[in-house]
């Protein structure tokens, strides 16, 4: 019958204990995210907060690739074959000669009546808006899209009649028609693609290099409304991405490294950088010091991040999409990693993190129990110390 004078006790110690500070949500609060909260009285209730995921051998597979691990081989649309092509705003060098006795361009006749060949070198001149340039006694010749090669054939064909066994030889000095535009921290240019076929890494080396380690280095591609970003490291192992680039292609180096972010019942938490290559997330537990054993919640190691809605099954689609949400929309959504299970120690190398993770580790519930001894008994035993101590 005792026990019935402890329990109104109890159910006040039970009630102080939700005042004990904890240093996040439970396990339970977050698994129970995605379900309506019965007590929130806003138009909202019905709403999902989060998708909340277990982790198992299909997740973990399908978390093994991720926006880190971008192929620039998917982007549409390969080089033109026909590079050496001139067009608007290119600019040209036209070197013409003519033969002794030289009757156009003039010439020196020695005293044995021969000559010198007479070389004439016009100044450069860029290509207009009609896709012409202007030529001595000839006139204005239309070179939009033809080679070097073509436009000396033109050329020569027309002063035929005019010089003296006329050459000529056009040089392209600047093409800006088939460019490309590398950007460096602090550095810029625009890097004209040839025939020799200009590839990622040549428009790396075209701009002096990197400042930093490859592994520390993200290589971002636009090209037209297509957004590729791979680590430097993966591009100088891997062949396949070192890709032919197309005019107008975009290339950018940057330094900034990724991060996330560790909370909760972990060795440390803090922000945590990692290289652009990628990390997983056992080298994420290891970064952030492991779990903490005494407070650590073993089956609550969850991984929270915003991802594209149309990641998701498609029955999950549809039940966001009749929220109200967009389909273009990024949703909260929760991995939860059951560490006590042997597998998942394989599942977490596997798991590719990404850029602006969170890691939360819960605390287990005997360790909430401790700080809630802790907190009751902490001020009857100092209470005791005082007593001693007079």
């Amino acid at each position: 019958m005792r026990l019935f004078h402890f329990a109104p006790c109890f159910m006040a110690l039970m009630l102080l204990n939700a005042c004990v500070p904890t240093s996040g949500p439970s396990a339970r609060v977050l698994l129970n995210m995605e379900k309506p909260q019965e007590n929130n009285y806003s138009t909202q209730n019905n709403q999902a907060k989060a998708e909340v995921i277990d982790v198992d051998d299909r997740i973990a597979s399908i978390l093994s690739t991720n926006t880190a691990n971008e192929n620039l081989s998917d982007l549409n649309g390969v080089q033109s074959a026909d590079m050496d092509k001139v067009y608007e705003g290119d600019v040209l060098a036209v070197t013409l000669w003519e033969a002794p006795p030289a009757v156009l361009f003039g010439g020196a006749i020695n005293s044995v009546g021969s000559g010198t060949a007479q070389m004439v070198k016009l100044p450069e001149q860029m290509i207009s808006s009609k896709g012409t340039i202007s030529i001595p006694f000839v006139g204005n010749i239309v070179v939009r899209g033809k080679t070097p090669a073509q436009i000396q054939n033109m050329i020569v064909s027309r002063l035929h009649r005019k010089a003296n066994q006329p050459q000529a030889l056009v040089n392209v000095t600047q093409k800006v028609s088939d460019s490309v535009t590398v950007i460096r921290a602090g550095k810029s240019l625009r890097m004209p693609l040839t025939g020799h076929q200009e590839r990622v890494l040549d428009a790396v080396a075209a701009i002096g290099g990197v400042e930093r380690g490859v592994q520390d280095i993200s290589v971002q591609i636009t090209r037209g409304k297509q957004v590729k970003t791979i680590a430097l490291e993966r591009i100088t192992a891997d062949t396949n991405q070192n890709i032919l680039l197309r005019s107008g292609d975009v290339i950018s180096m940057m330094a900034t490294p990724l991060t996330f972010t560790a909370m909760g019942a972990v060795g440390a938490n803090k922000r945590i950088e990692f290289a652009a290559r990628g990390m997983t997330l056992s080298e994420a537990m290891g970064a952030m010091g492991g779990l903490q054993d005494r407070r650590a919640n073993a089956s609550g190691l969850f991984l929270l991040r915003y991802q594209p809605l149309k990641s998701l099954p498609k029955e999950r689609q549809q039940t966001w999409l009749k929220q109200g949400v967009l389909p273009q929309s990024n949703i909260p959504v929760v991995y939860r990693v059951d560490l006590k299970k042997p597998q998942s120690l394989f599942w977490t190398q596997r798991i590719q993190m990404q850029d602006k993770d969170v890691v939360y580790v819960a605390n287990a519930p005997v360790a909430e129990f401790q700080k809630f001894l802790q907190f009751i008994f902490s001020p009857i035993s100092n209470g005791v110390s005082d007593i001693h101590n007079m």
